[in-house]
């Protein structure tokens, strides 16, 4: 009962910044968070470019991961009484929509060793859980060979290994 204090819909995440100050949504505390350490900036200055790493952050954070979350599965297995393989059929689906556009992006980009440059941005930071998500759940990520190195890159951070799920004191079970 406490946490839909902080977060009225009971899920997560939820940032306290101060008494005053409750951040819900995922999107809306990456950009909260780049707004005030600007130091370590997840947008870039170029207007164009901070264009396309919104484009594809909003790929996996609005057209992939509301589609393919745990909440999602019960409902349907509880609720609507959809097999297993539906579900598995339903998730495969939209994932390999939201993949094969981020990499379709990609490919239209050098080869930077992340996604829209030599440094993470917002991009970044929401693709590597969708992509973590995709290989615990064993999808075929071979056609995504972009998506795959900007990955690797990421995953080669200190600040991305430390926030990745299995790191988490608060993490159940297996995702």
């Amino acid at each position: 009962m406490e946490y839909l204090w902080l977060n009225p819909q009971g899920l997560v995440p939820a940032l306290v910044v101060d008494q005053d100050l409750i951040i819900t949504q995922s999107f809306a505390i990456l950009e909260y968070l780049d707004e005030r350490y600007p130091e370590r900036p997840l947008l870039p200055e170029d207007l164009r470019l901070r264009a396309k790493v919104r484009s594809f952050a909003q790929i996996a954070v609005a057209d992939m991961n509301p589609l393919n979350i745990v909440r999602v599965f019960r409902y349907m297995r509880d609720q609507m009484s959809v097999p297993y393989d539906a579900r598995r059929q339903w998730f495969e689906h939209w994932a390999h929509k939201g993949f094969a556009a981020m990499e379709w992006m990609l490919a239209q980009e050098s080869e930077n060793d992340f996604a829209f440059g030599h440094t993470p941005t917002l991009a970044d930071v929401c693709l590597v859980p969708q992509i973590h998500n995709g290989l615990a759940t064993k999808l075929d990520l071979s056609d995504y060979p972009n998506l795959r190195r900007v990955y690797r890159s990421c995953l080669s951070l200190s600040s991305f290994q430390a926030a990745a799920p299995e790191t988490q004191s608060d993490t159940v079970g297996k995702l």
